[in-house]
C-alpha cells in the first residue's frame, strides 16, 4: 500500500496526464436566449476515487474533477452529449439542457449521468 501512495504521490506532482480544474472552456451562450446555469457534480464513489474525472461537452474536455467536486457554467438551452473519462473508462449521455434559471447534473462510475 505504500509503494501504491509513493507512485501516486509522484505521479500527481510531475502532472503526469493527471487533468485538474479548467481545461477548455465549454461553448460560450449565444445570447439569443436567456442561458442557464449548469452545475456538474462528480459524485463521490470508491470507484476511481485516486482519479480526477474529466468532464466533457459534445467531446471537448472541459473540467477535471476530485470526488465531491462541482464544477458551474453558463449555457444555452438545447440538446448536448455530457460525459466524462475517468483512468481507463468513459461515459456519455445525451442531456437537454432546459431554458430555467439553473440545472444540476450528477455524474459518477458506473456510467451515471443524471439530473434535470
Amino acid at each position: 500500500m505504500k509503494r501504491f501512495g509513493l507512485v501516486f504521490g509522484v505521479l500527481l506532482l510531475s502532472g503526469c496526464g493527471i487533468r485538474l480544474g479548467h481545461i477548455n472552456s465549454p461553448p460560450a451562450p449565444s445570447g439569443y436566449v436567456q442561458p442557464t446555469r449548469v452545475t456538474v457534480s462528480r459524485i463521490s464513489s470508491f470507484t476511481g476515487w485516486p482519479a480526477p474525472m474529466v468532464f466533457t461537452i459534445d467531446g471537448e474536455e472541459i473540467y477535471g474533477l476530485w470526488g465531491g467536486q462541482s464544477y458551474s457554467f453558463m449555457l444555452d438551452p438545447g440538446d448536448y452529449i455530457f460525459g466524462y473519462y475517468l483512468a481507463f473508462n468513459e461515459c456519455r449521455h445525451f442531456v437537454r439542457i432546459k431554458q430555467r434559471p439553473t440545472q444540476h447534473i450528477r455524474i459518477g462510475p458506473p456510467c451515471k449521468i443524471e439530473g434535470g
